[in-house]
């Protein structure tokens, strides 16, 4: 691109001499720091496999969408206002000054990154190991009979809740391990996908979530979650669920919600964290959530329309585990 332009310009024909010096200029000046967009792309795809979602998602949208739209609409004002006719090439310098920032931002994610390893302390390590025991992606023998698919507010303990039913019914109750099978699927980072709708990124997440990677991430959970309902009756939380299994006739949809404060003493409770922090929490999950939910089916998360019981959690987790077994029970008397 700056030896030599002439030669790959020439592949697409040619043209007055106008045109090949502008071609040239071109060349020279939008590609000249076209190798650091491999830098981004490849720093992108690093995170995505790692779990890294918001790292991931800034490092896709800095070069494009945050700094060179703008710099197209802004430059050629600039270049215009310093030379007649030069407007054109505020665009072509867009390229490597956004090139240029996005290089900045990949080497401070990275560098911070890999400084964060070395702060993991021993108890992190160990939970973090507990934790990938105890997610093992394993589909669990079951009986006919009807699917639960219990959709929640963060911080309602609609998992503690569809355990509970599970338990009582005696049936596989699947959250985290749906995720791992999902990451066997797709080959893609099992706490990536957990990452989709617990911990997106606020700016830009419906954007974010169209991209390949997501979506790619999404067909495997849905295929995964239509395996499990074919495998027997069990309790699925999470994951759009209610909509994904929309044809099946066996399925009994629970939206779980509860009053905010009664959420943020949960969450206070379950993870020790300070009243702001678990707000903070309530807030932004429930935001993901609803995110993930109407990319999906294109349909409001929550709407009482989209579900056969809605539950508010805070008359007692063995209440709401009541009504559902109950209801349970009932479709699976007409099945």
């Amino acid at each position: 691109f700056e030896l030599c332009p002439q030669v790959i310009i020439g592949i697409f024909g040619s043209g007055s001499e106008l045109y090949q010096e502008f071609a040239i200029k071109t060349f020279r000046i939008y590609l000249s720091l076209t190798v650091v967009t491999c830098l981004v792309k490849m720093t992108a795809v690093f995170f995505q496999s790692i779990g890294k979602s918001v790292h991931a998602v800034v490092a896709s949208l800095i070069r494009d969408i945050v700094c060179f739209t703008p710099l197209a609409i802004i430059l050629p004002k600039v270049f215009e206002s310093a030379e007649a006719g030069s407007g054109i090439y505020g665009i072509l310098f867009a390229a490597p000054i956004s090139d240029l920032v996005a290089l900045g931002v990949i080497v401070f994610l990275t560098v911070s990154f890999f400084r964060g390893l070395d702060k993991l302390t021993a108890e992190e390590a160990e939970r973090t190991a507990e934790e990938e025991v105890s997610a093992i992606g394993v589909i669990k023998p079951s009986v006919p009979g009807p699917i639960i698919t219990i959709a929640r507010e963060h911080g309602s303990a609609g998992k503690r809740i569809g355990a509970l039913v599970a338990k009582e019914l005696n049936i596989p109750f699947y959250y985290k391990e749906m995720t791992a099978l999902a990451a066997q699927e797709s080959g893609l980072d099992k706490n990536f996908l957990i990452n989709i709708n617990e911990d997106g990124p606020n700016m830009l997440y419906d954007m974010y979530l169209s991209t390949n990677v997501i979506q790619r991430a999404v067909i495997a959970q849905e295929e995964v979650i239509r395996t499990i309902a074919d495998n027997g009756s069990c309790v699925i939380v999470g994951r759009a669920a209610d909509y994904v299994l929309r044809d099946y006739d066996n399925v009994i949809r629970v939206f779980i919600h509860a009053p905010k404060e009664h959420r943020i003493k949960n969450i206070m409770e379950m993870y020790g964290d300070t009243y702001e922090d678990a707000a903070r929490h309530v807030h932004h999950s429930d935001i993901a959530r609803s995110g993930y939910y109407r990319n999906i089916s294109g349909q409001s998360w929550g709407d009482p329309r989209n579900y056969h019981l809605c539950l508010d959690a805070s008359m007692g987790d063995e209440a709401c585990a009541e009504i559902i077994r109950s209801v349970a029970a009932k479709k699976a008397s007409s099945i």
